[in-house]
């Protein structure tokens, strides 16, 4: 009987003598003059959290365009404005300085591509699309099935967003 205290006495104290090593090991990132064990100790960095990722250093702006026309034919465009406003402004003096006269706007656009296709003396079609040559195909692709004669494309413009660094 004896013998079975002795066995359990040295069971528990190798278990005891393990407890203690592997929380001097769990316990390794503890502050400068800091004693292994103290409460300011925090775990040991085995999964460090990853570093947060980095600000961004600007900021994307949505950029405006705009196409005025006139009845008696001519026009204007304008892109890469900051506001709807400041395009259809843009637009609207880009088209009687053509020399056209009233003038309005025939459309507004914002971030995209767009352009205007029409047969000589015709109403337009305007199409817009994520890159010019897709705008121009679209724009050619609906004024030539109005079967009004061979259309051009009069007016081909992107406004795509710009990169402001802060």
């Amino acid at each position: 009987m004896a013998r079975g205290i002795v066995k359990t006495l040295l069971l528990s104290a190798c278990l005891l003598g393990l407890g203690h090593a592997s929380l001097g090991v769990a316990q390794t990132a503890c502050p400068v003059g800091t004693a292994p064990g103290s409460a300011t100790c925090g775990p040991a960095p085995v999964n460090q959290i990853p570093p947060p990722p980095p600000r961004p250093s600007g900021e994307w702006l949505k950029t405006w365009g705009a196409i005025a026309t006139s009845s008696g034919g001519g026009g204007g465009a304008s892109s890469r404005q900051l506001s709807r406003q400041a395009a259809e402004e843009l637009a609207l003096q880009n088209c009687k300085t053509s020399g056209a006269a009233n003038c309005k706007v025939e459309f507004s656009y914002e971030n995209q591509c767009v352009a205007l296709a029409y047969p000589p003396g015709k109403g337009g079609q305007v199409s817009t699309a994520a890159n010019v040559d897709d705008a121009k195909a679209r724009a050619l692709q609906r004024c030539n099935g109005r079967q009004e004669g061979e259309c051009k494309v009069a007016i081909a413009e992107c406004s795509e967003p710009v990169f402001r660094k802060f």
